[in-house]
């Protein structure tokens, strides 16, 4: 028994250690897969700043608006005259709050065609890079289905955060934010934990079953997912110790090797995510 285990836990290891290797190996073979891949990454944040500083100006201009009235509604007015000046003010409350509504909708369904769009293209690539067989409308469309789930998984949690924020910042009443906020940013990571390996599972597996898998596969083999996302958590935390060293000599300098070093080294980790994944089913 203590045998079987001791041959498993070497099987682990051999498994994440040759992820990591595998993918060098996958980048040494097709470089121009780095090339590639950052570009696409780069682009994808490009356009969702845009679009998203174009929405959430509109948003705040919304929010604002309702703040002015609501505290014209309330200034120097007694219990009674404040419940009236509500009521007849009240269309026009009605009218700001159903418009920051559709503001918001807009973005969040924006950013999630977005993210589908361009995430789905570098996973999809990914794929392709390791020679595994994937037909890439098959691909976007199960990566369009997966993403509900967690969209809708990070909208109730972003719901949470930002009703503590605004609770706490705007109207000044007592709240929790400090444990929501750290609620919040557990819970983001389990939902990125989960998430990473469903992308890798799509290739072979629909919708439900993939998310099935990716619970199931994410649970038992906890130990080796979770060394592989340490592993390349301290990776990013080099690069992020390299690039305070260069901030404090010249921050031009800081800024273009930030993008040489990390949108590359998000490529390499797609490789190694989905690798040590596929791995880990075929034990």
């Amino acid at each position: 028994m203590i045998l079987m285990k001791k041959s498993k836990m070497k099987l682990k290891k051999k498994i994440l250690i040759k992820g990591f290797a595998d993918s060098c190996k996958t980048i040494k073979k097709k470089p121009l897969y780095l090339a590639i891949v950052p570009v696409i990454d780069l682009l994808f944040l490009f356009v969702f700043f845009i679009i998203y500083n174009f929405f959430f100006e509109k948003i705040m201009d919304r929010i604002i608006s309702l703040l002015m009235l609501t505290g014209k509604a309330l200034q120097g007015l007694t219990q009674t005259e404040i419940s009236l000046n509500i009521l007849s003010n009240q269309q026009q409350m009605n009218s700001l709050i159903i418009n920051i509504g559709f503001w918001i909708f807009g973005l969040v369904v924006l950013s999630y065609l977005l993210y589908c769009i361009f995430q789905g293209l570098v996973w999809f690539i990914a794929h392709k890079v390791l020679k595994e067989k994937t037909n890439f409308k098959e691909y976007i469309k199960r990566f369009f289905a997966v993403n509900i789930l967690w969209c809708i998984s990070f909208i109730i949690i972003a719901y949470f955060y930002v009703k503590a924020v605004i609770l706490t910042q705007v109207l000044r009443s007592p709240s929790n934010l400090v444990m929501v906020g750290t609620f919040s940013a557990i819970l983001l990571v389990v939902l990125c934990y989960f998430a990473f390996i469903s992308y890798a599972l799509i290739k072979k597996h629909r919708f439900i079953e993939s998310i099935k898998k990716s619970f199931s596969l994410g649970t038992k083999e906890f130990p080796t997912i979770a060394s592989m996302y340490i592993l390349l958590i301290l990776g990013f935390a080099l690069i992020d110790g390299f690039l305070r060293l260069l901030f404090m000599i010249n921050t031009t300098l800081m800024i273009i090797v930030g993008i040489i070093l990390i949108f590359p080294f998000i490529a390499y980790a797609r490789l190694v995510i989905i690798s040590v994944v596929e791995k880990l089913i075929k034990t």
